[in-house]
């Protein structure tokens, strides 16, 4: 009878195998954790692979489109993806000028650069991709010599649509409009710009005129409807203003001229933003022998709140222009006090006039466009410098007046008056 061993398993291995009698079978057992890889492997040989998607939440992707100046497709051009920790792909843009590189690796800082024979180069740096989302990046070829200008408008609060109105007439270079106010990341979008590298900038709106300050500062740019330029720190090498309001002293010779016996005027501005302006409209009067009561508007308070304390104390009523005088709540409010309490109302646009306030003098959104339009093309085709023309008041103004409001407050107009406007 055949006893087995009771040794420990270090002695049964070193002993060796035991020899196995005739007839007798013996079942090897592999052990169980190489047989579930073995498995493993044998059922990954069957499954299909997994291609990756670009809205798979461990890849990012970016595709876009590739236009000359005038908007065009322009198919056989030559893109580069390139990041950091990242190798380079490269692939180019079908018939209609799209492309697409799908499954990058996201969180990494990626280059994207467009070439094609005949146009200029350009590449947009430090993209940030985010996982599962698809990047759109559209560029803009341009060929040597070729003339663009960008115009970056936002409305905060001033409307722009008739400054580009006024500016597209003038100027025979494609004029290509960003409204940064529709940009997810306005930052970003302005550095698109300035890699295209635009001929010149047309900045519109305090937020434009900001991100064109400290995004392009070394491209030519002309700034406007900012109420005040000094206070921002945005004047530059490379930079130049078309203010929005007439020179303070033309303000107050025609406010003389339209009411004669004039001596107290209530002045009302923004103030958070107009305070400057203000100043300079009391120093102007002030050499006109005119008084000023000052009744700057604050956030929170009512048009009413600020005008009351005017009952009774005024002759006139003068509003700038400026963010308060943009809002059409202002000026439906501000006219009805006016007229309720019998008092000429100096207002800084036509539709205030169209409303009821007596006059308007100053220059028009549409003709500060076609200042900016002939700035344009001094610095373009003159060799001008944005720094030659410094702070430029428009030199085109329009007069409007409300001869029913005139008649109401019992007030003669000048049998001379030119006004380009009446009601």
């Amino acid at each position: 009878m055949h006893v087995r061993s009771q040794d420990s398993p270090i002695a049964k291995i070193a002993a060796g195998p035991r020899p196995v009698p005739a007839g007798e079978v013996v079942m090897t057992r592999l052990p169980r954790w190489p047989a579930l890889v073995l498995a493993l492997f044998v059922l990954a040989a069957f499954l299909p692979t997994r291609e990756a998607r670009a809205d798979d939440p461990y890849f990012a992707s970016v595709r876009g489109t590739v236009r000359d100046s005038q908007g065009r497709p322009l198919p056989g051009t030559s893109l580069t993806v390139s990041g950091d920790g990242v190798g380079r792909s490269r692939q180019r843009t079908g018939r209609d000028g799209t492309y697409r590189f799908p499954a990058l690796r996201p969180l990494a800082r990626y280059s994207i650069t467009a070439e094609l024979a005949g146009y200029r180069t350009v590449t947009y740096d430090g993209l940030v991709l985010q996982p599962g989302r698809a990047r759109g990046m559209d560029f803009r070829l341009k060929r040597p010599g070729e003339r663009e200008v960008v115009a970056l408008v936002t409305r905060d609060p001033f409307p722009y649509q008739d400054l580009l109105r006024g500016f597209t007439q003038g100027l025979d270079v494609p004029v290509r409009v960003v409204d940064l106010d529709q940009e997810a990341d306005p930052a970003e979008s302005v550095r698109r710009v300035r890699a295209e590298h635009p001929s010149l900038l047309l900045g519109a709106g305090l937020r434009a005129a900001r991100l064109i300050r400290r995004e392009i500062p070394d491209a030519p740019a002309i700034l406007t409807l900012v109420t005040d330029p000094r206070r921002y720190d945005l004047e530059t090498s490379t930079t130049c203003f078309l203010a929005n309001a007439p020179d303070p002293d033309e303000v107050v010779r025609h406010l003389t001229t339209m009411l004669p016996r004039a001596r107290r005027i209530g002045l009302v501005y923004d103030a958070d933003l107009s305070v400057s302006v203000a100043h300079d409209l009391l120093a102007a009067a002030g050499r006109a022998g005119i008084q000023v009561d000052l009744r700057p508007r604050y956030k929170g308070s009512s048009p009413e709140e600020t005008l009351d304390p005017l009952r009774g104390r005024i002759d006139a009523l003068l509003l700038p222009f400026d963010p308060l005088s943009a809002s059409p709540d202002t000026v439906e409010r501000v006219t009805r006090w006016a007229l309720r309490n019998h008092v000429p109302l100096a207002a800084p646009g036509p539709d205030w006039v169209r409303r009821g306030a007596l006059y308007a003098y100053g220059a028009s959104t549409e003709q500060i466009g076609a200042e900016a339009s002939r700035l344009a093309a001094e610095i373009l085709y003159h060799g001008h410098q944005p720094s030659d023309f410094g702070v430029r008041v428009p030199p085109s103004r329009l007069l409007a007046v409300n001869r029913g409001t005139a008649e109401a407050l019992g007030i003669t107009l000048p049998p001379d008056l030119d006004a380009q406007v009446a009601y």
